[in-house]
């Protein structure tokens, strides 16, 4: 039967009615997201915006001295060593704010009112400074470095200070930049003086197109997004790092004109070294520019050379350079065979050292014949030529591991690394060692630095090596107690490149390469501001790797004249050297009652975490002296192997106890007509270090490793405690036959040993 007009009529109508009823769902749906979107885009740019946050507040540094029977005074005119740290970062420091939330480290945000007391009180130093980077700090962030520094500065006797603060920053270019040709690294810029007409208006940063400046210059969405995606929506801890970014974001570039032209507020950089040193000349004030970072490949490209910026140096400024700090020691140099982007053959290991383009084809060989496989090999090959083809020269970009999938930090063993050695960077670039680069330029253009040590410390802790303890607040690891885990550690063929890099097992792997950081040393007249930038000046200075152990080593002429560490001078004779070194004093537990009575009880657990230098009346023992001769290069065809002599001599010291002294002489010295560089190493006896060995290898019956245990994603209170030999470097002598004026040799190179 038809139906009838009317349920027609009665049928269309309802279903008009049904689609008016569903297009007015869909309206209110689309309404509804629109509002959704309009209200988190609103949420993200006040996030963003940090209109909602206020400037973290700094408060001044304690005002109480250290009880000067705490402090050492020698006789009047009697020279004393004092021990310092010029390499201090604070959460003013953009990449320190952001490590201390609590999606990394969660150890809040810090001053440098925090840094000078934990200088003062925890680890009790006699000099330190202030380096935060150039490229995020803000107007305000400035003024208050200024303001705290003089506040640290002026406590106790001004004739015979507890505690002598330096002013400075860090000058960070290079961290994205893939060429090493244009590459000029890390450096600490340092002033002599304090007060308000004695201090520059601004930092100089490192050019504009620093991975900090354009992180700051964002969007205010992109900036409100990042914030709220690492918050995971939880802003607590992340406030003072939006108002961080919202103050340098307002920052325009400055003018090109004098310094002393220029407005305070604007944001002031040099793109080279040799734009710096003309800035630093226009203000006019005593500075001191020193390298450092020097060997770590997270923050240098592959291939770096420091041979490509000596046309940039300046020996006014450059007269010290940092070998070694809580990112590891850069003294080293040995031949490795580095890969670099655009190579197409991988080399195979050798020297004691294996690129991780072979250990990448070894994975996958092995994976392969444990399951069985025919064509191993030929996957092995493949693997490696897939890794080079993947290479970035910038180690945040490059994700060439990720060609092997599932991978753990152990399943790359010791690839791309520097064994053997002390406490090594990650990622060695040989040629940006202390050791290579005295070898460097010529007879009107050579680097003969001073050697120090200092923290690189980016928790506002200068002076960290004191004790062994609490990895997480005293080193830079950013472990967070897990590692990224292989989904199938059995997968057996390489895949095409993918993934970020910097949150893969590479950086699981780094974070066993933060150590608690060296200290620098002075042979100083006083204890005065004065008597310490003297010593610096004079490179009358020497390193530790962080324990405070005394060290001397002079020239004595035929007169009986002594010529300190750092000297300078031609000889026409035979050199002779005398050695001294006196181990660490071992440290009672806990803090010296002084500490807490200044600082309170909960402060002294959150800035000392407890721990404090707490001398005791013993020393540890020093096993050895080994003394280094480098010949700098006459020409550049010679090879830098041949020029270094590691070591050169060595004194057994197992029968002297804590103290150890030598003396020796260089019999070939007038006979090859060669000009020299001579350093000492003195080592102590082992003790309990944080990532004291980083490998932690197991070895077979000829010592090769054949597995290592890397410390990583443990417990983060897990201190990853391993033996390890403390040691101090002197500063180099130089020395030229008075005869040469630096002309060449004309005798063969002196043999090791020799």
């Amino acid at each position: 039967m038809l139906p009838s007009i009317g349920a027609i009529v009665k049928f269309a109508y309802s279903r008009e009615a049904q689609g008016s009823i569903i297009g007015t769902m869909i309206k209110k749906t689309l309404l509804g997201l629109c509002v959704l979107v309009l209200f988190l885009l609103a949420g993200t740019w006040l996030v963003g915006s940090a209109v909602l946050f206020d400037n973290p507040v700094a408060q001044p540094p304690n005002d109480i001295p250290r009880p000067t029977a705490d402090i050492p005074r020698p006789a009047p005119g009697e020279a004393q060593i004092l021990f310092g740290d010029l390499h201090v970062h604070t959460s003013y420091s953009l990449d320190a704010a952001m490590f201390g939330t609590p999606a990394v480290k969660g150890t809040g945000y810090t001053t440098p009112a925090d840094a000078c007391d934990f200088a003062r009180y925890c680890s009790a130093l006699d000099f330190w400074s202030i380096n935060d980077h150039a490229e995020a700090i803000s107007p305000w962030q400035w003024q208050a470095t200024r303001e705290a520094m003089r506040q640290c500065d002026s406590v106790g006797d001004p004739s015979s200070p507890d505690l002598v603060s330096f002013l400075g920053w860090e000058w960070t270019q290079g961290t994205t930049r893939p060429d090493p040709t244009a590459h000029y690294g890390h450096k600490n810029v340092i002033f002599r003086d304090l007060g308000k007409d004695r201090e520059p208006t601004r930092p100089i940063a490192a050019g504009n197109d620093s991975v900090w400046r354009q992180m700051t210059q964002a969007p205010t969405l992109m900036r409100g997004l990042a914030l709220l995606g690492m918050s995971r929506l939880n802003l607590a801890g992340y406030e003072s790092v939006a108002a961080h970014l919202k103050s340098a974001n307002e920052m325009s570039d400055c003018e090109r004109a004098d310094v002393r032209d220029l407005p305070p507020d604007c944001y002031e950089f040099a793109d080279t070294p040799t734009e710096l040193y003309e800035k630093l000349d226009q203000w006019g004030f005593e500075a001191l520019v020193i390298p450092h970072g020097l060997s770590w490949g997270t923050t240098n490209p592959a291939g770096s050379d420091f041979a490509y910026q000596m046309d940039q140096h300046n020996a006014k400024y450059q007269r010290l350079l940092e070998v070694n700090s809580g990112h590891g020691n850069s003294e080293f140099y040995r031949d490795m065979a580095v890969t670099l982007p655009g190579d197409t053959t991988c080399p195979a290991p050798a020297n004691g050292y294996t690129p991780c383009c072979w250990q990448a084809g070894e994975i996958i060989r092995r994976r392969c014949e444990a399951n069985g496989g025919a064509d191993c090999a030929e996957r092995s090959d493949r693997t490696r030529s897939m890794y080079l083809g993947a290479l970035d020269a910038v180690s945040m970009l490059n994700k060439a591991r990720s060609v092997v999938p599932d991978t753990h930090p152990d399943d790359w063993g010791q690839c791309d690394q520097l064994t053997g050695s002390f406490q090594p960077a990650y990622n060695y670039q040989p040629k940006q060692s202390a050791q290579y680069m005295l070898t460097l330029g010529d007879t009107d253009n050579r680097y003969r630095p001073g050697f120090i040590g200092s923290s690189d410390n980016h928790t506002a802790r200068p002076g960290i090596g004191y004790k062994e303890v609490s990895r997480r607040y005293m080193t830079d690891t950013k472990d967070s107690g897990q590692t990224f885990p292989p989904g199938d550690p059995t997968a057996d063929q390489p895949v095409e490149p993918s993934g970020l890099p910097f949150i893969e097992d590479q950086e699981d792997a780094a974070n066993a390469f933060f150590y608690t950081g060296g200290l620098v040393a002075v042979h100083s007249s006083d204890r005065s501001r004065e008597a310490i930038w003297d010593a610096l000046q004079a490179r009358a200075v020497y390193g530790t790797s962080g324990p405070r152990i005394g060290l001397w080593f002079e020239l004595v002429d035929a007169d009986g004249t002594a010529h300190g560490m750092g000297s300078e001078l031609e000889l026409a004779g035979n050199p002779t050297f005398r050695i001294g070194a006196t181990g660490s004093i071992k440290q009672k537990p806990g803090c010296p009652n002084h500490v807490e009575a200044a600082l309170g009880a909960e402060r002294m657990h959150n800035l000392c975490r407890n721990e404090c230098f707490n001398p005791s009346d013993e020393a540890h023992r020093i096993e050895r002296l080994e003394v280094v001769r480098i010949l700098p290069r006459s020409t550049a065809s010679e090879k830098p192997a041949d020029l270094i002599q590691d070591p050169w001599r060595v004194f057994d010291c197992s029968g002297q106890g804590s103290h150890c002294s030598a003396e020796f002489t260089d019999p070939d010295f007038t006979r090859t007509g060669w000009e020299a560089a001579y350093y000492v190493r003195a080592v102590q006896e082992a003790t309990d270090t944080i990532q004291g060995d980083p490998f932690r290898c197991e070895y077979d019956d000829n010592g090769n490793c054949v597995k290592t245990n890397y410390c990583v994603g443990v417990d983060r209170e897990e201190d990853c405690l391993s033996p390890a030999q403390h040691r101090a470097w002197s500063s180099p002598i130089y020395v030229s036959p008075a005869s040469s004026s630096g002309a060449p040799a004309t005798e063969p190179l002196p043999t090791l040993g020799s």
